[in-house]
């Protein structure tokens, strides 16, 4: 077994533990700090992250590390895990089901080699090895394949963060609209990338993202057959858009200013 299949054997049992562990401290969604303004971080987003950081340097001692909390390590020549310990903080925190453990993994190159996100409430589990596809609960998925896009549902969502940057998004989220049937919300950058990669949605868009968020989401999206478009700064700021291939021009021409 290669040092990358062997990790990603390793990630695929820990991160259900660790999606265990996150539910056994749903009490703790109520202790909140403010990281800047509508960017919280509760102290469940800290303790899981500590665990699969933990876990990880008992497995791989030598392997680099970012976490959303932690911050990077040094690099490392045999790569580096990327990890949002709570990706829909906010979800979290209100009670929402719609929150997932992203974890990926990047060569010593940078290159992705495996992602997962789990969603501990659904218990579903979507992850991808690069050049073997994408599963759900060990399923194949791939993305949508239809061609009539009125009748297909988007994912957009608004820069709640960063609210000076609205009006331009307003203007890309009407043009996406007028392309597709319906848009929501699900408040996961991953799982938002997931629901793409298995048909549930036809594309994606968002600005202003961490790397931590979409590491994960865009191998298993990319292996599920779909299409990822990023203006990306470092690893923060990120904007992408992402979707099925067949539609994915067009997505691109609606952003397109």
């Amino acid at each position: 077994m290669s040092s990358y299949n062997e990790r990603f054997e390793f990630a695929k049992e820990m991160i259900i533990t660790s999606g265990q562990y996150l539910l056994s401290l749903k009490a703790d969604r109520t202790k909140v700090e403010v990281k800047q303004k509508n960017d919280f971080v509760t102290l469940a987003d800290k303790e899981n992250e500590a665990f699969i950081i933990s876990q990880i340097k008992e497995k791989f001692p030598q392997d680099g590390i970012f976490g959303e909390e932690s911050g990077k390590s040094e690099d490392s020549l045999t790569g580096r895990w990327v990890i949002d310990p709570i990706d829909g903080t906010v979800n979290f925190m209100h009670g929402f089901p719609d929150y997932t453990i992203s974890i990926a993994f990047e060569d010593e190159k940078g290159v992705l080699t495996f992602g997962l996100v789990y969603c501990p409430e659904q218990k579903e589990l979507f992850s991808a090895f690069k050049g073997e596809g994408a599963t759900l609960n060990g399923k194949a998925i791939h993305v949508s394949q239809s061609t009539d896009f009125s009748r297909e549902l988007g994912l957009c969502v608004y820069p709640h963060r960063r609210r000076e940057a609205l009006d331009l998004y307003q203007i890309r989220q009407r043009r996406i609209l007028d392309k597709i049937s319906d848009l929501r919300s699900v408040g996961s950058a991953a799982l938002s990338l997931c629901y793409v990669a298995s048909a549930r949605c036809v594309l994606y868009y968002e600005m202003f993202l961490g790397w931590y968020d979409i590491a994960a989401g865009i191998i298993i999206l990319e292996e599920a057959g779909g299409k990822v478009t990023m203006d990306r700064e470092g690893d923060y700021p990120i904007h992408i858009a992402a979707s099925s291939a067949l539609i994915h021009d067009t997505l691109l021409e609606a952003i397109d200013d």
